[in-house]
């Protein structure tokens, strides 16, 4: 019997079977559909990579705490929150799963800075967001200068005006029939004048108070129409002969009380 000779065989070998050819060309195939994709196409991110930096990081500033806020970063499972003390360096000072940080343990009055990273679920950070700046305010404006009637007002209720306090942004409006008050709240106003359309009878002139309101939420001291109290003095007595005059102690007018009714 006759057997094929040693070249015969490895040609047998080196001819691949049809369907071993498509198989070839298919994985060719999707080669080629790996390398050579659209322009410009951006691959799917790896499973487990870490996700964005948060963007739009803001902090603001209050009479208690400064607040941090960002935009949520696609697959954070945390935010990791850093801060700096003037151009110190940065430290982690909190852990949060939501979009914002309430930071509570700060010097008043002193600038800080704060910085974001974004943690996926592996675990891996994201780099620092950009940086946002608060100092926890403490310091009340100014109150409002100027406060007055306005005499010759034709519109219903009466008319006040006033100059603006130091970093005011709003103004709350008091009222009273008396300067000692109690007062009530009748409204607020982001700008130096109100109207009250409620006001007393003419034969019972209301005397206003009004008090400024910065960002943080500090309120200043209360400006008023009315002339404050003259403080009430007990009547002296007529010293005796051998005893040396005597200046009485001297009772201050009680402060009105402010009313949110």
């Amino acid at each position: 019997m006759s057997h094929p000779s040693r070249r015969s065989r490895l040609r047998t070998f080196a001819v691949p079977s049809a369907a071993a050819a498509a198989v070839l060309a298919a994985g060719l195939g999707v080669g080629a559909a790996l390398d050579t994709g659209p322009a410009g196409a951006t691959a799917a991110p790896a499973s487990g990579s870490a996700p964005k930096a948060p963007e739009k990081p803001r902090a603001v500033s209050g009479t208690h705490a400064n607040t941090v806020t960002w935009t949520a970063s696609s697959g954070a499972r945390k935010y990791d929150v850093y801060r700096a003390e003037d151009d110190g360096a940065f430290t982690r000072v909190g852990s949060v799963t939501a979009p914002k940080y309430t930071d509570g343990r700060v010097v008043p009055d002193v600038p800080y800075t704060y910085k974001v990273k974004a943690v996926g679920s592996a675990g891996k950070a994201s780099p620092y967001s950009a940086a946002a700046r608060a100092a926890r305010d403490t310091i009340a404006p100014l109150p409002p200068a100027n406060l007055t009637v306005v005499p010759s007002d034709d519109g219903p209720g009466t008319a006040l005006a006033w100059r603006d306090g130091t970093d005011a942004v709003a103004y709350t409006v008091y009222r009273s029939t008396s300067p000692q008050g109690p007062l009530k709240k009748i409204g607020t106003s982001t700008t130096t004048s109100f109207r009250d359309t409620g006001a007393p009878a003419p034969d019972r002139p209301g005397v206003y108070w009004v008090k400024a309101v910065d960002a943080a939420g500090n309120t200043s001291e209360a400006a008023t129409t009315g002339r404050a109290p003259e403080p009430t003095r007990p009547p002296t007595q007529s010293p005796g002969p051998t005893q040396p005059p005597t200046t009485p102690p001297t009772t201050p007018a009680p402060s009105p009380t402010f009313g949110d009714g």
